[in-house]
């Protein structure tokens, strides 16, 4: 019977999840958390949730192997802890015979000696109950071993597929990392767009604004004939000359060229009353706006008005026939 115990396989044991597995879901997970909360695009968020569900189903899958592994380790172990066992009992059972096969020399007496017979036949019971204990124990043992055997031939299936699982998360894992990589490179480009979109929208926005102030934009100015002559806002025209020296019956009409700063600025959308220097005395509006789209405290058959202040009733029409308003005082 051989001296010690072998056992016709090695065992090995399961590292922990690869670096790499970790490494990824950490990275995949902050990577998705950024993006919800960056991304404002419709169909970016629906890509981010996606991803997201993914992940977490790699997670789910990934801590149910990292269980198994887990188990199939402390299985391992108990199974290791069994060989040893085994294999102690077996250097016990090699012990053993050497202690009966020193007893055999008891066995052997001449045939007149009777109580050498007594005392081999002695020896000869006690090595074939020996025996007969150690038969038992080593079919008791064999069973366990064989027990063991199956069992690990299990796991080395077990940890065979957990490999191709585990490989095939990685794999996994890797084309989501890749996605989430290129997803960040299109949320960044639609930031950037964005941007871009932002700053052009606002340009636009002050041009609209501009366009539209410069769009209402009016002048108006009220004065005496001898200042609006002076100022060169009017002109005379037209009548005919008395005693020939003045002329009668001028008219005063605008001038060709009009000096801004001359006039009081408005908005039209805002701007509907405009004053008159004195309620008693009579105006005219010099200008081309029509007297019908004012309201005064008197209007006279020649046109003249009287009154504190003139109100516009419609700015669009009323301002339509110029955006400079000229009233001489009459």
């Amino acid at each position: 019977m051989p001296g010690t115990f072998l056992l016709p396989f090695s065992l090995t044991t399961t590292n922990t999840m690869p670096r790499f597995l970790a490494r990824s879901l950490t990275t995949a997970t902050l990577a998705a958390a950024v993006l919800l909360t960056a991304c404002t695009d419709t169909e970016a968020r629906a890509r981010a949730d996606s991803l997201s569900v993914a992940l977490a189903s790699a997670s789910a899958e990934r801590d149910s192997l990292q269980g198994l592994m887990q188990g199939s380790t402390a299985d391992k172990d108990r199974a290791l802890a069994q060989v040893v066992e085994a294999s102690k009992f077996a250097d016990d059972v090699d012990a053993e015979l050497r202690k009966v096969r020193g007893l055999s020399s008891k066995v052997g007496v001449t045939k007149s000696d009777e109580s050498g017979k007594t005392e081999a036949a002695a020896a000869q019971k006690d090595i074939l109950d020996r025996l007969s204990q150690m038969r038992q124990r080593l079919a008791a043992r064999q069973r366990q071993v064989q027990a063991q055997l199956d069992t690990l031939k299990s796991m080395r299936a077990d940890s065979s597929m957990t490999a191709t699982l585990l490989a095939d998360l990685n794999g996994r894992l890797a084309t989501r990392d890749k996605e989430i990589a290129a997803f960040q490179d299109e949320v960044r480009a639609l930031q950037s767009k964005n941007a871009q979109l932002t700053a052009e929208k606002s340009v636009l926005t002050d041009t609209v604004k501009a366009m539209d102030v410069r769009e209402n934009r009016v002048f108006y100015l009220v004065g005496s004939r001898r200042q609006l002559l002076a100022d060169k806002v009017v002109t005379e025209e037209g009548g005919s000359r008395g005693l020939l020296i003045v002329k009668l019956g001028k008219s005063l009409v605008p001038a060709r060229s009009l000096d801004e700063t001359r006039f009081t600025r408005a908005d039209r959308r805002e701007v509907l009353t405009i004053p008159l220097p004195r309620s008693d005395r009579p105006y005219r509006i010099v200008s081309r706006h029509d007297l019908a789209l004012i309201e005064v405290a008197k209007k006279e058959k020649d046109g003249a008005f009287r009154g504190e202040s003139i109100r516009i009733t419609d700015p669009v029409k009323f301002w339509a026939a110029s955006r400079y308003l000229i009233i001489a005082e009459k």
